[in-house]
């Protein structure tokens, strides 16, 4: 499992993308919600790696100190696994969003064993709904969520997951954080 550097939702923005967990909850259809860790929110991945350790941590606080920023869902977005498919939000990756994106790049400067798909120049920024759907359930939750129209968000605070140890660390960014960081575990 990657460590990762992840970018949060403020409060009503989340819910919006909860709204589309419980609709595919109440079909009975694989959706993040029954990912129970901790650590679960809707969220885009900014970079992930084989190991982000600690020491990355004031340069991705600094990095990630822009205020809120505004950002806006394109439709959705299918990945295919070994036999089954990912659902997601597109998210539009906007100047703001794009800039983010290369200063937590920038901060990761000599990071090992990078996420390929997370890096500038092949990142699709999205967030996940579900992950492990069979065809049958992919036309499913399409059938269930295609008449949402496209939602502008709110970014909030950015993370970093360390997958080794079971912790986030909260870099800072939103309205919610201040600068610097805190370590939170698991409850």
């Amino acid at each position: 499992m990657a460590d990762s550097v992840e970018l949060l939702l403020d409060p009503p923005s989340e819910l919006v993308l909860l709204e589309d967990w419980a609709a595919l909850e109440a079909a009975g259809l694989p959706n993040q919600s029954r990912h129970q860790s901790f650590s679960n929110s809707p969220h885009v991945t900014l970079a992930a790696a084989g190991r982000i350790d600690d020491p990355y941590d004031a340069r991705l606080a600094t990095a990630a100190q822009d205020g809120p920023m505004e950002l806006a869902t394109a439709g959705f977005l299918v990945f295919p696994t070994r036999r089954k498919y990912v659902l997601a939000r597109q998210v539009v990756a906007g100047d703001a969003l794009t800039g983010l994106h290369h200063r937590i790049w920038a901060a990761l400067d000599g990071v090992e064993d990078p996420v390929p798909t997370t890096v500038p120049g092949a990142w699709t920024p999205h967030i996940t709904l579900g992950h492990g759907l069979t065809a049958d359930q992919l036309a499913a939750a399409l059938g269930i969520l295609r008449d949402r129209a496209p939602d502008r968000l709110r970014a909030g605070a950015v993370r970093r997951w360390d997958a080794q140890e079971k912790r986030l660390v909260l870099l800072g960014g939103g309205d919610a954080w201040t600068a610097g960081s805190g370590d939170v575990g698991p409850q």
